[in-house]
């Protein structure tokens, strides 16, 4: 085949491009002139496009200077492929692709008027030309943008795959060939700008990104951990949000530590609760090199700090004896709770041969842990249990005894969880997080999808305080004024679980009564259910009531028991003393402004939050002048004003606030980041109890925590009037303080 039948005749200046067109307006010509190399190689590379070839540059020849007097362009086919010695050893060797093409382009200075010339033009190629519809893949035109290298940035940001954001384009030019990149660009491009963050290594990277949230967040507070080689072991890091969210509703914490969540194969660690709405709130994360006895130390020592001080009432964890160690060490006054799911897990890995050929074994062992509220009733549970499986000798069985006061219901009948049993809440973001995160994610990359995460769960908190003021609750029962006052006071979650404890007391009855005393006593039973009595005292005189299920302690609102006596007593609105403010609505109510908690910093921003900023304002102009033709050609010569008002405006110069700063402190002197030793294969790091319920799909000791039962004034006491340190939420802690080999950032003082 001839290269006449191959390639178009460009030597005839009848022939139109598809816009109608001569040829010979995008044909180089001998004698044709340039302003200067960059405008002759963006003419070159058209007529490459308009041909369907690729191109690059042969040869640049330059002064002592540096100025350019000549240059050669040619097609991308030009010359052969060197010989690789390594050819017989290849399976499958890379495709051919230099075709000793001779099509070229070459210009030269011309001395006096500054501009060049071409003096070289050969037009004759050796393969075949591309279709138009294909050139948009060839390598050499295509080109992201700085328009398109925002629009990928913040889709990465926002959890798009490439994929996905590479079909959006798509769909906004109208087709692929019309993007001028390809999903593999957006790959290389994603992983070279990853690949500048990182410049500074992870230890530097971790320390940009935290001197950035504090520009942001003036209270935003971290944390680090150095070892003896001063290389960072531990993280922790908290915005005000979380010191807000933990002042308000940190009385019950769960922590639980994930992995597979960043390259470094460091467990994440979690500090979460309830807020009002009884949606997910975030008190704390960390990044740990280890699950140690020393390492959770030195976290819920920070995690204290981070929080001026304040204990929780309660904290549930796994079963785990270095936590367990470590929290009765640093936080003994707080009650430990075991996970009831990793419980049962438990259970079924160490004891799983007691379940077998239709065994009622994990059945009895619930009950132990969710029905028997006195003590003499369990532990006779408990013998008849051992006694039935003959397992007395279960060394595993013999540890979780040990432990009961962690994890029955009889034991812990005074104990506040808000309802709380297990970590599920921390497993529910772990799931979370690992729908944007991989074994393989850096630390850059990690900390981006980590607040992606936080910010959608705020979200689902500001939905449910919609939610709250748009929809009028569903009254069951419109006479009732406790139900009334219940509807305006509690979130509309809590109003539901009040209501549906009210509704229980159609089916109770009183079955025994001393109405003698000030405090009159009652035992109140369900109607025809073999379900357990409870006693329950109340004073009509002062309004007090308490039953022995202990609901209100340990959840925070009255249980039907309760709410029986008191209709029994002519009490028909709640008592005050029993309305906690972390359940209704205004839960949050005045914490801002007591405390002054600046969450906004200076508002200094890089150039993706600008673009993110006058994009919006852009697209509202695009909508306005494409209504009609006169809007459309005023928006064009506006366009152009603008863009030649840029070009004048120089580009640079300007202060980076994200730079690292030179600080001497202990952080600023660290030689990088503790590394963990990799894995092979790639496979995620699962836990032992990840790993047990995979295998039933395909077929240490701790302290003894102490306890003492509340009484309900004193749990009141604990919602409604919080510690002193309250008031001093602003106290910052001393930049550069030094404990312990360990370095605390606070925020700045004012």
């Amino acid at each position: 085949m001839t290269n006449s039948q191959i390639m178009p005749q460009i030597e005839t200046p009848s022939q139109l491009d598809d816009d109608g067109t001569s040829c010979n307006n995008w044909t180089p010509q001998m004698g044709m002139e340039f302003n200067d190399v960059d405008e002759a190689w963006e003419f070159w590379k058209m007529y490459a496009l308009k041909m369907g070839f690729g191109t690059r540059k042969r040869v640049t020849n330059r002064r002592n200077d540096g100025s350019i007097t000549s240059t050669r362009f040619c097609c991308a086919k030009e010359g052969h492929r060197q010989k690789d010695k390594r050819l017989e050893l290849v399976k499958k060797p890379r495709p051919e692709t230099r075709m000793d093409c001779h099509a070229r382009m070459g210009i030269k200075l011309v001395r006096g008027s500054g501009k060049y010339c071409v003096y070289d033009f050969e037009p004759n190629y050796s393969h075949p030309l591309h279709f138009a519809e294909c050139t948009h893949l060839i390598w050499s035109h295509r080109q992201i943008s700085d328009v398109q290298a925002h629009q990928i940035i913040l889709a990465d940001n926002a959890g798009l795959t490439q994929r996905q954001q590479h079909d959006f384009s798509s769909v906004q030019v109208g087709g692929r060939e019309n993007v001028r990149y390809t999903r593999v660009d957006v790959k290389n491009y994603l992983r070279t700008k990853r690949g500048r963050d990182m410049a500074f290594g992870d230890a530097g990277c971790l320390l940009r990104y935290f001197e950035k949230r504090q520009i942001v967040d003036t209270s935003f507070f971290y944390a680090v951990q150095l070892d003896s080689n001063e290389q960072i072991t531990n993280i922790f890091w908290a915005d005000s949000r979380m010191v807000i969210d933990y002042a308000l509703f940190g009385d019950v914490v769960t922590f639980d530590t994930t992995f597979s969540t960043n390259k470094e194969y460091r467990p994440l660690g979690v500090f979460i609760g309830f807020n009002h709405h009884r949606e997910l709130v975030i008190f704390g994360a960390a990044l740990l090199y280890d699950e140690t006895a020393d390492s959770f130390r030195w976290l819920f020592e920070t995690f204290l700090g981070a929080h001026k001080n304040k204990r929780p009432a309660t904290i549930f964890t796994d079963q785990d004896a270095a936590m367990s160690k470590a929290l009765e060490e640093v936080i003994p006054e707080s009650r430990h709770g075991l996970c009831m799911w990793h419980l049962m897990q438990n259970a079924i890995k160490n004891v799983g041969h007691l379940m077998k050929n239709g065994s009622n074994f994990l059945t009895e062992l619930k009950k132990l842990v969710y029905e028997y509220i006195e003590v003499k009733k369990f532990e006779d549970a408990w013998d008849s249990l051992l006694s039935t499986y003959e397992a007395s000798d279960n060394y595993w069985l013999q540890n979780l005894y040990r432990l009961k006061e962690k994890w029955a219901r009889c034991y812990m009948k005074s104990t506040v969880t808000l309802g709380i049993r297990s970590t599920q809440l921390s497993e529910s973001l772990n799931e979370d997080l690992k729908d944007y995160l991989t074994c393989n994610t850096n630390l850059d990359g990690f900390f981006k999808r980590f607040d992606k995460v936080v910010s959608d769960k705020r979200y689902k908190e500001l939905q449910a305080e919609f939610n709250g003021r748009e929809k009028l609750p569903t009254i069951l029962c419109q006479t009732s004024p406790m139900l009334q006052q219940a509807s305006k006071i509690y979130t509309s979650s809590m109003f539901e679980n009040f209501q549906t404890e009210w509704m229980k007391i159609l089916s109770l009855v009183i079955k025994d009564r001393n109405e003698l005393g000030v405090l009159r006593e009652y035992v109140v039973a369900s109607f025809g259910t073999n379900e357990p009595e409870y006693k329950v005292t109340g004073g009509p005189s002062n309004e007090v009531v308490h039953c022995a299920c202990n609901h209100f302690e340990t959840v925070g609102i009255l249980c039907c028991h309760a709410l029986k006596v008191l209709d029994n007593l002519d009490i028909k609105l709640i008592p005050t003393a029993y309305i906690l403010k972390r359940w209704t609505r205004e839960a949050r109510d005045g914490m801002l402004d007591k405390h002054g908690l600046d969450t906004h910093g200076n508002g200094d921003m890089d150039a993706t939050d600008r673009y993110r900023e006058v994009c919006p304002e852009f697209v509202k102009i695009a909508v306005k002048g494409s209504q009609t033709i006169q809007r459309y050609e005023f928006i064009k010569k506006m366009i152009l004003t603008i863009n030649k008002s840029l070009d004048e405006m120089p580009v640079g110069g300007e202060f980076q606030r994200n730079e690292i700063s030179e600080d001497t402190s202990l952080v600023a002197k660290c030689t990088g980041l503790e590394k963990k030793d990799g894995r092979k294969g790639g496979k995620q790091h699962k836990s032992c109890l990840e790993k047990s319920k995979r295998k039933l799909k395909k077929q240490g000791d701790t302290p003894q925590a102490s306890s003492q039962a509340s009484s309900a004034p004193q749990v009141l006491q604990s919602y409604n009037n919080p510690p002193d340190f309250y008031s001093n939420l602003l106290t910052n802690v001393v930049i550069g303080s030094e404990v312990g080999g360990s370095f605390a950032a606070a925020p700045p003082e004012a």
